[in-house]
């Protein structure tokens, strides 16, 4: 295998500790700066000439921020000569606006896309972006990482749960692929919940209408993201009125923003497990709210674009 190199921006250490870890490889030195205005200088501090370079930074709060460290980061190591850059990014901030909703909006998730490639990365590796689409939007390899077969296989750790007496939700008709994987992955029949939205309002869920039998069953909702809860505390109060026995949530990127932890505290919702692609902002977690690694999926995924080259 190549030799190659890890740098960590600032945004999810923790998980690029992890992933150093089991690949056998230190984090690459650097020093992320800042001038006296708040503008970021990142200082490489290896040499990276001829050698591999992946960058871990995940695009989350403050995403603008972290956008900034992984575009210079990339900038500083590619004036060192490296023999490729990859950028490994857990969580895409922007991806949500994958298209012009309404005349006069930008769409954001080509913009990110554009911003990666000028910085001088070769590829990217990323996890369950919300749209498949927006992979499209870049102009270099991209390595679209799932986390539903590490999802699928912590519920299948569940004691209880058969085709008989659980069925997987999607809360939206976007999420339908996602959660007919799913579903197919676990060996259980799928449910849609169709939501309406108010576009000046994305992070909320409007009304909800089920299609599909759940009466006395485990409702096991999967998404890609939660970010302020609503959507997930909704749909758990629309099914609990509809007779649902219980209802556990999976989803990759816990965005949790604004007062998501106690939506989620207050909710009809059993039980809710995401993955750790964004580094948690507190040590409050309600005790229905678990994490589980995604870093050996990154991490195999480093050393499969490592044992091409």
């Amino acid at each position: 295998m190549k030799d190659f190199l890890l740098f960590s921006g600032s945004s999810n250490k923790l998980l690029a500790q992890e992933i150093a870890k089991l690949l056998n490889k230190p984090l690459g030195k650097v020093d992320l700066t800042r001038f006296a205005d708040g503008e970021i200088r990142p200082w490489i501090q290896e040499d990276v000439r001829r050698k591999i370079v992946f960058v871990i930074q995940s695009l989350s709060h403050p995403m603008d921020e972290h956008i900034m460290e992984l575009t210079l980061m990339g900038d500083a190591i590619r004036r060192s000569a490296p023999e490729t850059m990859v950028a490994v990014i857990p969580y895409m901030g922007y991806a949500r606006q994958d298209k012009q909703h309404r005349t006069g909006e930008p769409v954001s998730a080509r913009v990110i896309a554009k911003f990666i490639e000028i910085s001088k990365y070769k590829e990217v590796i990323t996890v369950d972006l919300h749209n498949d689409a927006i992979v499209g939007f870049f102009q270099i390899p991209v390595t679209h990482v799932s986390a539903l077969q590490l999802l699928a296989s912590e519920i299948k750790k569940l004691p209880g749960l058969s085709d008989k007496n659980s069925v997987v939700i999607s809360p939206d008709v976007g999420g339908v692929k996602r959660a007919r994987n799913l579903a197919y992955l676990l060996d259980m029949p799928m449910v849609v919940m169709e939501k309406k939205r108010h576009l000046d309002r994305f992070d909320t869920g409007e009304s909800f209408q089920i299609i599909g039998d759940v009466k006395g069953k485990t409702a096991i909702i999967v998404d890609d993201i939660i970010s302020t809860g609503g959507t997930i505390a909704q749909s758990a109060a629309s099914l609990k009125d509809v007779g649902v026995s219980s209802v556990l949530v999976f989803a990759t990127h816990a965005v949790l923003a604004g007062k998501a932890l106690d939506t989620i505290s207050r909710s009809s919702i059993d039980k809710v497990v995401c993955t750790n692609t964004i580094a948690s902002r507190t040590q409050a977690i309600p005790p229905k709210l678990s994490f589980i690694s995604i870093a050996s999926l990154l991490a195999d995924a480093i050393a499969s674009v490592v044992s091409v080259k």
